[in-house]
């Protein structure tokens, strides 16, 4: 039998699903961080920033007051996870397995794009895991290269795009993020101030 709900009914329904129908009733803690993610299912990464950048201004629009770090530290603990949603997100670790089927058949492919392929640097590949696994996480930019920018878009040095590679088969983890903000205080319903 079909449900029949008003205008004002669904939009209601949706603005509930999101978090967004009440305002917070009570002061936010880290748990609420992750449990406001686990609400909306995923939390896009966008690095476009004109106050924050956009997960920060997503949590805050839905819990007030609090403090960014908490998302970094979540994803540090394990409790989240990055990976490729519709575009690159944290998501609930407990939602890992829901993925892991396209890692494997990520592994299983050739991605190859005009300027890079895994197959022809099978070598290069290896020898970064090697180093992962015997100096613990790293970032790009511990890998030194000698090579010129080949320019475009996606101007990424071949280890850059390696770790790519092996983050995209689920051979390797966003371990933390370093670049936490720490001049953005967001204050009461409605304003955030830099700080």
């Amino acid at each position: 039998m079909p449900v029949h709900l008003t205008l004002s009914a669904a939009k209601n329904m949706m603005l509930e699903a999101q978090g967004l129908l009440q305002p917070p009733q009570q002061p936010a803690c880290k748990a609420n961080v992750l449990a406001t993610i686990r609400q909306i299912g995923i939390l896009q990464i966008d690095t476009i920033s004109v106050v924050a950048r956009s997960p920060y201004l997503v949590l805050w629009s839905r819990l007030g007051d609090y403090q960014p770090a908490w998302l970094d530290e979540l994803l540090a603990e394990g409790a989240l996870f990055e990976y490729w949603a519709h575009a690159a997100c944290f998501i609930p670790i407990e939602d890992f397995a829901l993925f892991r089927g396209r890692m494997l058949k990520t592994r299983a492919a050739d991605y190859s794009t005009h300027y890079w392929s895994p197959l022809e640097h099978a070598d290069q590949v290896q020898r970064i895991l090697e180093r992962i696994r015997l100096e613990g996480p790293l970032r790009s930019s511990d890998f030194e290269s000698n090579q010129k920018p080949r320019g475009g878009w996606w101007n990424w040095k071949d280890e850059k795009r390696a770790l790519e590679h092996l983050f995209n088969t689920g051979e390797l983890m966003i371990a933390r993020r370093e670049k936490v903000p720490t001049g953005i205080r967001f204050a009461g319903a409605g304003s955030a101030r830099l700080g």
